[in-house]
């Protein structure tokens, strides 16, 4: 997509494969999560594969890119050993399936985006399939919330898979403030951009530090979700929502404010891309 000098990019890196009582709550929402991950771990059937997406936006202050997708690495047994165990867990209830020729680096530099050129890299979270490139920009400020780093453990961030001592890590919660032009129920956030067109935003709601993006070009107001919805359609209310989400009632409190936007593109939604093409017309 083009609007303006502003172009979007949707890449998608692989496919991922969960649950179905992961990707639709089983039980009932008001269930503690508890109890809904034990319905997801004990869950012999899987759901069929989700696409999952990484967007870039050039603009023409900076390249800002909202997640870094997932790595054959995941496959790999040797990349776990240091947390065989929880390498083990995580993949008898999520696969992913990933080429190397399509992880985002290496689209990027087909599309010819130099990855030590992207300024910004917005992790909507932390969940794996979110996070595996990191490493690749070594140049870019990685924007994700203290929120979500005090609840790695318990989510499953897997950081050292992701991140090092010099990682530069920059906390939109921390450093961020209100903005009037945010739907009710968003938190702090911080422009990316001088002319504040790019906005990342703290939405807790699928984990305690989730961040959603905004972009607002001169023909839309787009908006980047994360795992906030799997799809657009099932941010309606009234559609039901996945089973992992860590806080049910601020995931509907966002899903109420963001029903009501035209342009949204969740991380693992086979519509995206024709969706992008629409908005570029």
């Amino acid at each position: 997509m083009a609007a303006g000098a502003v172009r979007v990019h949707a890449i998608r890196t692989g496919t991922i494969t969960i649950k179905k009582c992961h990707h639709t709550c089983c039980l009932p929402e008001r269930s503690p999560l508890a109890l809904r991950l034990a319905a997801i771990l004990g869950d012999r059937r899987f759901a069929d594969p989700l696409p999952i997406w990484c967007f870039v936006v050039e603009h023409p202050e900076r390249t800002v890119i909202v997640d870094a997708g997932a790595t054959p690495d995941y496959n790999n047994d040797a990349s776990w050993a240091h947390d065989e165990r929880g390498g083990k867990l995580i993949r008898s209830f999520i696969r992913i399936a990933v080429e190397p020729s399509e992880t985002l680096p290496a689209q990027l530099e087909a599309i010819g985006i130099d990855p030590s050129g992207v300024d910004d890299l917005v992790l909507s979270h932390q969940h794996i399939d979110h996070t595996a490139s990191v490493p690749a920009f070594e140049n870019a400020t990685i924007w994700t919330t203290a929120a979500e780093d005090a609840a790695a453990d318990r989510i499953g961030a897997f950081q050292w898979r992701w991140r090092t001592s010099t990682t530069e890590i920059r906390h939109i919660d921390s450093l961020g403030s209100p903005n009037d032009r945010d739907p009710e129920g968003f938190g702090a956030g911080v422009d990316l951009t001088a002319d504040g067109s790019i906005r990342a935003v703290h939405t807790p709601g699928h984990t305690p530090g989730s961040v959603t993006v905004r972009l607002a070009t001169n023909t839309h107001t787009i908006w980047f979700t994360g795992d906030t919805s799997f799809t657009a359609a099932t941010m309606d209310p009234a559609q039901p929502t996945a089973g992992i989400h860590t806080d049910m009632r601020a995931i509907r409190t966002l899903h109420a404010s963001l029903a009501a936007q035209r342009v949204l593109f969740p991380s693992h939604d086979w519509d995206n891309a024709t969706r992008l093409r629409d908005a570029a017309r």
